[in-house]
C-alpha cells in the first residue's frame, strides 16, 4: 500500500526537477556539447552498474556464479540490456534528454503562447491526460510488466512531468506558485488519494491471484480508476511538495550539503551495500520488519560514506559531481 502510494509520485517528481535544468544546460553548451555532456554524466554511469556493480552483486547473493560466462551468456542473449537497476532513470533520462534537443525552440514558443499557471483547470487537465495515457499503456504493458527492463505502465507520467519541468523552467511556474495553492493541493492529493485507493483495492485486487488483479491493466473500469488515482496523485503531490518545500526547507546547511553533494553516487552505489547488508541478516531469526529496519538504519548512512569516499577518486568525483 506504502510502495504504491510512493511510486504514484516519486519518480515523476525527479524527472520533472532534473528536465528543470536542461534548457538552460542546453543553451550554456549547445546542441552537441549539451548530448556530450549527457551522455557523460548519465551514460558512463549507466555503464559502470551494468559491468560492475550488478555482476558483483550477482556474486555476492550466488558466490558460486562463474563471472566469465555470467558475462559471456549475458551479453549472447543480451540480457545485459536489463542490468541497469536503478540506473534505468538515468538511461530515460539521458533518452528524453537528447529527443527533447531539436524540440527546444518549439517548446520557447509554446511558452510564450500559453499560461501554463497552476489553476485547478491546468491541474485536473494534466491528470486526465496523465491518466488516459497510462490506461493506454496498460493495455499493453500492465503493471508488473517490463520492457528490456523499463516498467512502461509508469512511463506515462515521466514524460508529461519531463515536459512540465522544462515548462516550470521557462514559465517560472516553481517560484510563482503561491503556498497556499500548493498546500491545498498538498491536502487534496491525501484527502481524496488515500480513501480512493483503498476502495480501488478493496474492489479491484484479486487476492488470489494477485498478478491478474484488474488494477494491473486491461480494458476494464478498475485498470482505468487505478490510473486516475495515480494521475491524480502525482500531479497534486508534486504541486504540494514543491510548495512546501520552497517555504519552509528552502535552505542548506553543512548536513544537507554533504547529503546533496553525494546523492546521485549513493543512487548509482547503494545496491551494493544494501545487498551486502541485507545477507549479513539472511539467517538471523528476527521478524523481516525488524530486519527491514535494522537493514534500513545500517545501510543508509553507510551508503553516504561509501559515495563519499568513491567520489574522491579524481575520475568518479567528476562524473558523480
Amino acid at each position: 500500500f506504502i510502495q504504491t502510494l510512493n511510486q504514484a509520485f516519486f519518480m515523476s517528481l525527479f524527472f520533472l526537477i532534473a528536465a528543470y535544468f536542461v534548457p538552460s544546460s542546453l543553451e550554456k553548451r549547445g546542441a552537441m556539447k549539451f548530448i556530450k555532456d549527457r551522455l557523460f554524466r548519465l551514460g558512463v554511469p549507466t555503464l559502470i552498474f551494468m559491468f560492475m556493480i550488478f555482476p558483483a552483486m550477482e556474486k555476492m547473493i550466488n558466490p558460486n556464479l562463474d563471472l566469465a560466462e555470467f558475462y559471456k551468456n549475458g551479453i549472447l542473449s543480451l540480457d545485459f540490456l536489463t542490468w541497469t537497476g536503478p540506473l534505468w532513470f538515468a538511461v530515460t533520462l539521458l533518452i528524453f534528454s537528447i529527443i527533447y534537443v531539436p524540440f527546444n525552440n518549439l517548446f520557447v514558443r509554446l511558452a510564450n503562447k500559453y499560461s501554463f499557471t497552476v489553476t485547478v483547470k491546468n491541474v485536473l487537465g494534466l491528470v486526465a491526460v496523465i491518466a488516459i495515457t497510462a490506461f493506454s499503456i496498460r493495455l499493453v504493458y500492465p503493471i508488473g510488466t517490463s520492457f528490456v527492463g523499463f516498467q512502461l505502465c509508469f512511463y506515462a507520467a515521466y514524460v508529461f512531468m519531463f515536459l512540465m519541468g522544462i515548462i516550470a523552467y521557462r514559465k517560472n511556474i516553481i517560484e510563482s506558485t503561491p503556498y497556499e495553492t500548493a498546500k491545498k493541493w498538498f491536502i487534496s492529493s491525501f484527502l481524496f488519494g488515500v480513501p480512493l485507493w483503498v476502495l480501488i483495492v478493496s474492489f479491484g485486487v484479486n487476492k488470489t491471484d494477485f498478478p491478474h488483479s484488474p488494477i494491473m491493466g486491461g480494458w476494464n473500469i478498475m485498470a482505468f480508476a487505478t490510473a486516475l488515482w495515480g494521475s491524480f496523485v502525482c500531479v497534486t503531490m508534486i504541486v504540494g511538495l514543491i510548495g512546501i518545500f520552497r517555504r519552509f526547507l528552502n535552505t542548506q546547511n553543512s548536513l544537507q550539503k554533504f547529503l546533496s553533494t553525494n546523492a546521485f553516487a549513493v543512487y548509482c552505489f547503494h545496491p551494493l551495500v544494501v545487498v551486502a547488508t541485507s545477507l549479513l541478516f539472511k539467517n538471523i531469526t528476527l521478524q523481516p520488519i525488524v530486519r527491514f529496519i535494522i537493514v534500513v538504519l545500517i545501510s543508509v548512512p553507510l551508503s553516504f560514506i561509501f559515495a563519499s569516499l568513491i567520489r574522491k577518486v579524481g575520475f568518479l568525483r567528476k562524473l558523480f559531481a
